[in-house]
């Protein structure tokens, strides 16, 4: 039988705590099956880039919904507060592209 999870289709993109608050860092969350490259790109409200990161290994997280592949990205580092844009785009060989759009608060 065929593992669901290795299929390639949109499950869930979220960051979480948002916001983040008092040091927490940002984590993005993927859940796209398996992918070859999942890029997120971050940027301040303005549209000025600020940060980028590849993931290229998912991992498996259990949840309240079970185990399943999700890649996860914690933003470390010195964020200042604000309001901040995350783009995901989830690629696989063979497959169109998933491109999501979304944002988050940070409060320091």
């Amino acid at each position: 039988m065929a593992d669901p999870e290795a299929s390639f289709a949109l499950r869930s993109v979220y960051v979480f705590p948002n916001p983040a608050v008092g040091g927490q860092k940002p984590t993005v969350h993927v859940a796209v099956g398996r992918a070859d490259k999942v890029t997120l790109r971050f940027y301040d409200i303005a549209g000025t880039p600020v940060h980028e990161a590849a993931l290229d290994t998912p991992s498996v997280i259990n949840d309240e919904s079970g185990p399943h592949l999700a890649y996860e990205y914690a933003w470390e580092g010195p964020i200042p507060s604000g309001v901040y844009l995350y783009v995901v785009t989830a690629e696989k060989a063979g497959h169109a592209p998933i491109k999501r759009v979304g944002k988050f608060a940070v409060v320091r």
